[in-house]
């Protein structure tokens, strides 16, 4: 932990517990050996945290009190030089879970396997796991090199960071706590702020919850909603109930990386418009093991997208934007963020009306304040150097349901308030897309149109010429043509490939041609092949199909099923039609029916193998040969020339 600046009448304070400290020492010398021991010890404790509250009570800054130039040449990359924040001495303990890199060992009788079921049921995660983890665990550290050598300004913001939860298990829910104060310079951190959500769970509302943030002597604050509002009007809820200057949001299921949030901050001093989002690696859901944030460039880089049924996708970061960096690790901009994890100035905030209060639940809210952050005069920027940990929700997770008062399909009401107030001439790609959405009442967008009236915000045009200029080549508002469609029929077995099981982290199954219930394919013009529901797929489109597509990790594995990235990678297959063979481009091998096991691996190529090949209902074969015109990678269809 940095070392925290302490002020002379602190440091006079402090002369006055240690001589408290001095006096409690010598009414104790009565006392046994271990009865001394153990209450010098508590008294040691007291004392270290009284210390840690002068410290972070004094120093802490506004952010509408700093000058701007105080940052002007912030960041400075020194190379030769540990940055000015850097934790000292790093090590990390032996332990269950320490530093996020080994898997927690559990045995593994009936009883326990049940046990992490239930619980992976119940919260999504491996709860039994994650209770063997102290809470104090040390995160790993999976940011670049060049990030350790920062030099930042002294004179930075503190922050409000909020979590908002609804039935979270507790030991992630706690982790997450500790892992902010632990790491985090105590003049940075203004308070945690825990919004309550409507839980139910006893370990919740039972006053444990109350009585463990104690410790901290006030700098975490709970509060609680008299019903569940849903995560977008609860976050609204906890900008008003914070006080810092800057508002830090974190999912309820987080562990902060050291020196998460010096770089996270740094960039508000220059513009107080500016918004932030960390780098958020996977923290797995059963082991509690740190995984790199995946895909994006080959630094793993990626920009926040949609495509235009308004699902959240990420895009690698581009030559125009990388030119604009002043080193390989420099903050970057992003058009949209998957809106978990982010940092924004109190001010700014509450000039863009927060978060839309129509939004119900969850859903569209991540796009809305994108738009609003960079339509309406602010700037996003992801941030290489900030890196959070964050654990998925695992499948089979039951979910927390819909409190009553919330009718319909909320997230497709959600995502039509954002289009119809948003948009502008937009709008038709999305209903294009989702015909259905068309009947869909939004509600009352008269308080949220004002809101863009009255900031004289720009267009939506103007943020996808300057801004999102590159969504269309990776997500086009017209389709271009795809390869091939209908069923796909082995010609060694005769079987045919199964859409009924196509799920995320799910086998690629082959049944009987007259069984398969679901054994509509295509081959789209991103080169991946995804499962097509319904009969008439004549006139379907790349957006009309299911999206996990087929994904294939090495020659001997079988093809599984994972959400659809449109990166290449795992997921970039040519159909050559003249051997009538799937190559995986990554590993040049071929998809190669195992009749046995009903399933289908990556074999090395062979033309004689008639298990390697397959039959199509129905395929374009010019579309085909300037797909296949490079094997190894993606080519962008002609219908997208228009973008070079």
């Amino acid at each position: 932990m940095r070392t925290v600046r302490i002020h002379v009448k602190s440091v006079i304070k402090l002369a006055v517990i240690f001589g408290c400290f001095g006096g409690i020492m010598f009414a104790m010398w009565p006392k046994t050996t271990e009865e001394f021991i153990r209450e010098t010890e508590n008294s040691y404790k007291n004392l270290k945290q009284r210390a840690f509250e002068i410290a972070a009570s004094d120093g802490k800054l506004r952010l509408e009190d700093i000058d701007p130039n105080s940052a002007n040449g912030f960041p400075k990359l020194t190379k030769d030089e540990i940055g000015n924040y850097e934790p000292k001495d790093w090590k990390v303990p032996a332990g269950p879970g320490e530093g996020g890199v080994e898997p927690l060992k559990l045995d593994d009788s009936t009883e326990m396997q049940k046990k992490q079921k239930d619980a992976i049921n119940e919260y999504g995660f491996n709860m039994v796991a994650s209770d063997a983890i102290s809470l104090d665990r040390y995160p790993a550290d999976l940011r670049h090199e060049e990030c350790k050598h920062y030099q930042y300004p002294e004179s930075l913001p503190a922050s409000s960071v909020i979590f908002v939860f609804h039935n979270e298990g507790w030991s992630t829910l706690v982790r997450s706590i500790h892992s902010v104060i632990n790491y985090t310079p105590p003049e940075l951190l203004e308070e945690v702020v825990l919004i309550d959500d409507g839980s139910n769970k006893e370990h919740i509302t039972g006053g444990r919850l109350e009585e463990h943030i104690k410790q901290w002597n006030g700098l975490v604050k709970l509060y609680r909603n008299d019903r569940r509002e849903g995560l977008i009007r609860a976050r609204s809820i906890g900008a008003r109930k914070a006080v810092g200057s800057v508002l830090i949001y974190l999912d309820a299921h987080c562990e902060v990386e050291p020196n998460w949030i010096v770089p996270l901050v740094e960039p508000m001093v220059h513009d107080y418009r500016i918004c932030t989002v960390p780098m958020v690696d996977a923290i797995d859901g059963a082991t509690y093991v740190f995984t790199p944030q995946a895909g994006g460039d080959e630094n793993n880089f990626a920009r926040g997208a949609w495509d235009w049924d308004l699902l959240w996708k990420r895009i690698p970061l581009n030559d125009r934007e990388r030119a604009r960096q002043e080193h390989m690790t420099s903050p970057y901009r992003s058009p949209a963020m998957a809106g978990g994890l982010f940092a924004i100035s109190r001010k700014f905030f509450f000039e863009l009306g927060l978060y839309d209060e129509g939004l119900d639940i969850w859903g569209g809210e991540n796009f809305e304040i994108s738009y609003k952050i960079w339509m309406c005069h602010g700037q996003m920027l992801f941030v290489p150097c900030s890196r959070v940990g964050h654990i998925y929700r695992m499948k089979g997770w039951r979910g927390n349901g819909t409190p009553s008062y919330v009718k319909g399909n909320f997230v497709d009401r959600n995502y039509v308030r954002v289009v119809e107030v948003w948009w502008d001439e937009y709008s038709k790609y999305f209903y294009e897309r989702k015909p259905n959405a068309k009947h869909v009442d939004p509600g009352d967008l008269t308080e949220v149109k004002a809101v863009r009236e009255r900031l004289q915000c720009k267009s939506f045009d103007w943020f996808m010429k300057e801004i999102g200029y590159d969504l269309p080549k990776h997500f086009p508002l017209v389709e271009p043509s795809n390869a091939a469609r209908g069923h796909i029929t082995n010609v060694g077995t005769n079987l045919c490939v199964d859409g009924h099981h196509a799920g995320q982290g799910d086998q690629l199954a082959l049944s009987e041609c007259a069984s398969v219930r679901e054994g509509q394919w295509m081959l789209t013009w991103h080169e991946d092949i995804r499962p097509l529901s319904g009969s008439n797929v004549e006139n379907k489109k790349a957006s009309d199909a299911r999206k996990v597509c087929w994904d294939g990790t090495g020659v001997g594995n079988p093809i599984g099923f994972w959400e659809c990235h449109t990166q290449g990678g795992n997921q970039l297959f040519k159909y050559v039609p003249d051997k009538k063979q799937f190559i995986h481009s990554p590993s040049r091998a071929c998809a190669t029916a195992n009749e046995e096991q009903k399933k289908v691996y990556l074999k090395a190529c062979d033309d004689s193998n008639d298990n390697q090949k397959w039959w199509w209902d129905k395929q374009d074969d010019a579309t085909l040969a300037r797909q296949n015109k490079d094997m190894m990678n993606h080519i962008d269809p002609p219908e997208l020339d228009y973008l070079s």
